[in-house]
């Protein structure tokens, strides 16, 4: 059984696999960094890790985002890799079974879920930096 974890960025509906979360922190100050994209939030140091922070909503093409005293920060670890997302809101867990190699799942209310995967982050933050 997989299971994601869901929220929205952009006005879309997004899922990561939950193996991939490390933790969803609030009450966290992110640390701002000079000269980075917009949607460069800053750095964390959370528990004896460094995370960049992105604001997804940012990275996925929204212009503005509404700005959020104590946010929930998505924590994802990977290949060596740390990277902390900041969405618009956290939706909630969804469950399957066996998801076919499909890229996109529908919640219990029938809203579409585009599934991706830290790389696939890190790769758009890749092309998002480097004007791509």
């Amino acid at each position: 059984m997989e299971s994601f974890v869901i929220f929205e960025s952009a006005g879309k509906y997004f899922g990561i696999e939950a193996r991939y979360i490390y933790r969803i922190a609030d009450d966290v100050k992110t640390t701002p960094v000079p000269l980075v994209p917009s949607c460069h939030a800053g750095l964390i140091y959370y528990r004896g890790d460094l995370f960049d922070i992105i604001d997804f909503g940012r990275l996925m093409g929204k212009q503005k985002t509404a700005p959020s005293v104590n946010p929930y920060i998505v924590l994802l670890k990977w290949d060596q890799r740390k990277l902390g997302l900041i969405p618009d809101r956290i939706v909630g867990m969804e469950y399957r079974e066996d998801n076919n190699g499909s890229h996109t799942i529908f919640t219990k209310d029938e809203h579409g879920v585009q599934l991706i995967t830290p790389g696939e982050i890190w790769k758009t933050l890749w092309e998002f930096t480097n004007g791509s």
